[in-house]
């Protein structure tokens, strides 16, 4: 089977990863459009590093020259900001402790214990400062879904959802009802120790995923019930989707 390598935007992390330039977007955000020798006044830099910092910040879509003034010799550029980072808080790390350290007492075997471990630790952090990974885990398990699809040596919609699910709960069962793929997962590992729920988005994205990519059309993964929210099982519901 081939690697499955996952995009990244590398400008984004770039940006954001610098103190200087999350430094350059507070500032902007909250006193609004400045030009690079204010910038470079306010943060007690020279212009040409906060110059590169900003351009950093441009490629990345975060800022851009928003205003021009008439100067002696050259314009006045304003850089302002055009998109808006996610404001984000302190990672709650005891939290994200706890419910990884959970996920790892409910496999038997440490090799899968570990793999569990080192996806619930990166929704914990995420979540633990805020972001919303309802999006961002959905898409990626639809795209991971047709991916595997397309390597497994199977045709069989509800089989090859079995196999692949079968490293996340216990028990799981696919059936078709009314035009729709439903899927239960129970002893769920992605939720079961989440206070909340619906919460198993890559699982309902990967379902969507393999049913594109096997039988054709757009689908489009719903769960109705979630462990997270006290259910006995994550039970899915993926249609057709129109157009």
């Amino acid at each position: 089977m081939s690697t499955l390598a996952v995009e990244v935007p590398k400008d984004l992390a770039k940006a954001l990863r610098n103190e200087t330039r999350r430094k350059i977007i507070e500032i902007l955000r909250k006193e609004g459009p400045m030009t690079v020798s204010q910038l470079a006044r306010r943060l007690d830099m020279s212009k040409s590093t906060v110059h590169y910092h900003l351009q950093e910040l441009k490629k990345a879509g975060f800022v851009d020259v928003v205003m021009e003034e008439p100067g002696p010799a050259i314009p006045k550029k304003y850089y302002g900001l055009k998109a808006e980072p996610v404001e984000i808080g302190e990672p709650r790390i005891d939290d994200a402790v706890e419910y990884v350290k959970n996920v790892l007492k409910r496999s038997e075997d440490p090799e899968i214990a570990v793999l569990h471990a080192v996806a619930a630790s990166y929704r914990a952090i995420l979540e633990s400062i805020g972001v919303d990974t309802e999006g961002i885990l959905y898409e990626l398990g639809q795209r991971v879904g047709r991916e595997l699809a397309r390597e497994l040596d199977e045709e069989d919609a509800e089989r090859v959802l079995e196999r692949l699910l079968s490293g996340i709960g216990k028990e799981i069962e696919v059936e078709r009802k009314d035009g729709k793929v439903i899927v239960s997962i129970k002893g769920c590992m992605e939720c079961s120790d989440l206070p909340y729920g619906p919460a198993c988005h890559f699982e309902a994205g990967l379902i969507a995923g393999v049913l594109e990519e096997l039988e054709g059309d757009g689908w489009k993964t719903e769960e109705v019930m979630c462990s997270g929210a006290g259910a006995e099982a994550c039970v899915f519901e993926a249609e057709r989707t129109e157009g």
